[in-house]
């Protein structure tokens, strides 16, 4: 009986000190703005169309590879964005979803878990058939830190250039942050 009484009170110790120990590691919070520009070129692409009262919509899956250019390391370095778009070709409208996958080109930040790099969810809406404005929500490492921002992109041929969280296009600002912890 008193093995099982030690046993117990030993087990709520430990609980007590696992608890604290996770309290006081909880990141402080911390907001960033941030901002890159990107271009890529279209390396794979599927497309198909479909006509439904009246209009052609054009359903393409697009591989982009290039480049991220940013003051902040986890949003630059080597860039490969995949989309899915459904453009109605009769109005120009349309909308799109797909990823952003950044990774700097070497470990810009020695002991903060390697090299930066973050990964998105993008999903919008397309204008003037060539004009794309969404939203990017994910998360960045190296330190860690979650994303959400705004992102705007035009495509001319195989080509897509943007930006993700800058002043211009889009007045007065165009906005992204990297965000972490809680109070």
């Amino acid at each position: 009986m008193r093995r099982k009484k030690y046993l117990l009170w030993l087990a709520a110790v430990g609980l007590f000190v696992l608890v604290g120990v996770a309290a006081a590691t909880q990141p402080h919070p911390q907001t960033a703005d941030v901002s890159a520009a990107f271009t890529a070129d279209q390396v794979r692409s599927h497309s198909r169309t479909c006509t439904q009262d009246g209009n052609t919509f054009r359903i393409t899956n697009a591989v982009w590879r290039g480049t991220a250019t940013s003051a902040e390391p986890r949003l630059t370095g080597s860039l490969v964005i995949s989309t899915r778009t459904v453009l109605n070709e009769t109005t120009g409208d349309g909308w799109f979803s797909g990823t952003w996958r950044s990774k700097a080109p070497s470990p810009m930040n020695p002991g903060k878990g390697g090299r930066p790099h973050a990964n998105a969810r993008l999903s919008g809406v397309i204008d003037n058939a060539n004009h794309l404005d969404g939203l990017a929500t994910g998360q960045a490492w190296a330190p860690w830190a979650r994303l959400l921002g705004n992102m705007s992109a035009t495509v001319i041929g195989n080509a897509l250039s943007g930006e993700l969280g800058a002043n211009a296009p889009v007045a007065p600002d165009n906005s992204a942050l990297l965000y972490r912890g809680g109070c």
